[in-house]
């Protein structure tokens, strides 16, 4: 009997527990190279992104500015636009309107006026972009 029980312990297959450790090991190492990388690319995507809606920002209020609509004509601006607001200006000598709508996860902060000029820096998902002259 005691034979029997020997022998189906041998026979079991699997792994051993130093075995199991060394796979952990080396699958925490390559957490802790993977993750700072994953992280600083996701915080760079954001950045490039404010920059991107800070530099269209920026080149929709000049226009508005250099059309000459911009002495009122363009709504919605203030020193801090918040997600999902509409500005719109309609150019002189045009019926259609021209309109920049702030994507979700943005704010664009503004100095100066529409008509005179000024600067925006756009922050998306707690990252700041670049500034921008308009």
């Amino acid at each position: 009997m005691f034979q029997k029980i020997l022998k189906r312990s041998r026979n079991r297959k699997g792994f051993t527990l130093v075995e199991v450790i060394v796979v952990a090991v080396i699958v925490a190492i390559l957490a802790a190279v993977a993750i700072p990388l994953y992280l600083g690319y996701i915080n760079s995507s954001k950045v490039n992104t404010a920059n991107n809606i800070g530099s269209s920002a920026a080149s929709y209020l000049a226009a508005a500015r250099n059309t000459g609509a911009a002495a009122g004509g363009v709504t919605g601006f203030a020193a801090s636009i918040a997600a999902g607001t509409s500005l719109s200006y309609t150019p002189s000598g045009s019926a259609e309107a021209v309109t920049f709508v702030v994507p979700a996860k943005a704010t664009l902060a503004t100095t100066g006026t529409e008509a005179a000029g000024g600067t925006v820096i756009c922050t998306y998902d707690t990252k700041v972009g670049s500034s921008y002259n308009f």
